[in-house]
C-alpha cells in the first residue's frame, strides 16, 4: 500500500518539467576543426511535455488502479484470516461442548456399570452384562479423548491467528444446555429480514477478490491507453543553458529554447503486438471476474441454505434430545421392574448421548455459516455483538 502511494506521486510528478545536466570533455590527438574551441562543455536542460497523446493521464490511472488492487489484496488477506479464525474458533468451541456432553455420558455410563457390578455381585445379573457396560464406558472414554485431542489441535490453529487466545481451561461462557432460545437460533432469526439475493448483493459489493479483479481491469485499461498514446507524437518544449563550446573558444554562455516533436512505433510492429497482448489479458481477467462472481454467489447460497436448513432441523433435534433423555430414564425404571433388558437401557443411554452430540454439531454448523455470511457481507472488521 505504501509503495502504491509513492507510485501515484511519481505519476503526478511526470506532469512537471524534467531537469538534466550533461558534462562532456573531449581530447583530440590531431588538429580537428570541429573541436577547435574549448575541450569541455556543460549543458543544463529543462524539458516540459506539452502534449503526450494521453500517456501521462494513462500512467496516473495505472498508479491509481494499482493502489486499488493493493487495497483489495489487503482486504482479501484480512477476510481469509477472519474466515480461518472463525473456523478454528468453531472447532475449539465444538470440541469443548462435545467434551461437556461426553463427560456427562461418561458419568452416566459409570453409574450404570457400578449398578450392574452390584447386581452381578448379588447374583441378579450375568457377568456378560457387566462386561457390556464396561465396553460402553470405554467407548465413551475413547470418544472423550478424541474430543480433547481435537480441541488441542484447534487451539494450535487458533493461536496462529490470535496469539493471545486463552487456553482451554481459561475459556469462559461455554455452556452446553439445550434451549429453545439458543444462541444459534437467536442469530439465525436475523436471516428472516433478508433473502438470499440481498446477501448476494452485499457480498458481491464487498468481495475483495471481485474488487481486486475490477482493479486489474482498470489497470489493463490504463495500459491500453498508455500503449495507444505511444503511437501518437509527443510535443515538448526544452530550455538549454550551455557553458563552453567545442568549435569556438571563449564564447559566453548560450541559452536556447526548443520546441520539438517525437514519435516512435517501437521495434518493428511491437506496439501493435503489445496492444493485442494486453487486450487478451483483459479478456481473460473479465472471464476470471465472472467466475469469481459465481463463486461468491455459490458460497452465499450454500451458507444461507445451510443456516435455514440447520435452523429448521434444530427444533427437531432439540425435541429428539429431550425425548431421548426422558426415554433413558423411563427405560432404566422399567429395567428395575423387569420390563426392559439391560441392552435396552444401554442403548437408550447411547442414543441420548448421540442426540446431544448431533444437536451440538447442528448448532455449531449453523453458527459457522451465519458468521461466514456476516464476514462476506460486512467485511473482516465486523464487530461481533453478544
Amino acid at each position: 500500500m505504501q509503495s502504491a502511494g509513492w507510485d501515484i506521486l511519481i505519476a503526478q510528478q511526470a506532469y512537471w518539467p524534467t531537469p538534466s545536466v550533461a558534462m562532456e570533455r573531449v581530447q583530440s590527438q590531431s588538429p580537428d576543426p570541429a573541436y577547435a574551441g574549448g575541450p569541455q562543455v556543460i549543458t543544463l536542460r529543462l524539458q516540459q511535455p506539452l502534449w503526450t497523446g494521453g500517456r501521462l493521464t494513462a500512467q496516473s490511472n495505472k498508479a491509481l488502479a494499482n493502489q486499488s488492487i493493493e487495497r483489495a489484496r489487503l482486504e482479501e488477506i484480512q477476510q481469509s484470516l477472519a474466515l480461518k479464525t472463525l473456523q478454528a474458533w468453531a472447532e475449539v468451541v465444538s470440541a469443548q461442548r462435545q467434551q461437556s456432553a461426553l463427560l456427562h455420558s461418561e458419568e452416566t455410563q459409570s453409574q450404570l456399570l457400578d449398578k450392574m457390578t452390584r447386581r452381578v455381585g448379588e447374583g441378579i445379573s450375568s457377568q456378560s452384562e457387566a462386561h457390556y457396560a464396561g465396553l460402553r464406558l470405554q467407548q465413551v472414554q475413547q470418544e472423550l479423548r478424541n474430543a480433547q485431542q481435537l480441541e488441542n489441535l484447534a487451539w494450535i490453529r487458533l493461536k496462529q491467528y490470535v496469539p493471545e487466545a486463552q487456553t482451554a481451561t481459561e475459556t469462559a461462557g461455554i455452556h452446553n444446555e439445550p434451549s429453545s432460545a439458543s444462541q444459534a437460533l437467536a442469530l439465525a432469526k436475523a436471516l428472516s429480514g433478508m433473502d438470499v439475493s440481498q446477501w448476494e448483493t452485499l457480498s458481491l459489493a464487498r468481495s475483495p477478490v471481485i474488487q481486486r479483479l475490477k482493479g486489474v481491469l482498470q489497470f489493463q485499461l490504463a495500459e491500453l491507453a498508455e500503449k495507444r498514446a505511444a503511437l501518437q507524437p509527443e510535443v515538448y518544449v526544452r530550455a538549454e543553458h550551455q557553458r563552453g563550446n567545442y568549435a569556438y573558444a571563449n564564447l559566453p554562455p548560450i541559452n536556447r529554447l526548443f520546441v520539438g516533436l517525437s514519435a516512435s512505433t517501437g521495434a518493428g510492429l511491437s506496439l501493435a503486438h503489445q496492444l493485442a497482448s494486453i487486450q487478451a489479458k483483459r479478456d481473460g481477467t473479465q472471464e476470471e471476474l465472472a467466475a469469481a462472481q459465481r463463486n461468491v454467489q455459490e458460497a452465499i447460497q450454500t451458507d444461507y441454505v445451510n443456516v435455514v436448513a440447520r435452523q429448521s432441523k434444530a427444533a427437531d433435534l432439540l425435541l429428539n434430545l429431550k425425548s431421548s433423555q426422558e426415554l433413558q430414564a423411563a427405560w432404566e425404571r422399567q429395567f428395575n421392574n423387569g420390563k426392559k433388558t439391560w441392552i435396552d437401557v444401554m442403548n437408550a443411554a447411547r442414543e441420548s448421548s448421540q442426540a446431544e452430540l448431533a444437536w451440538i454439531d447442528n448448532e455449531m454448523a449453523m453458527l459457522q455459516s451465519y458468521w461466514r455470511l456476516q464476514i462476506q457481507a460486512h467485511g473482516a472488521d465486523l464487530r461481533l455483538t453478544p
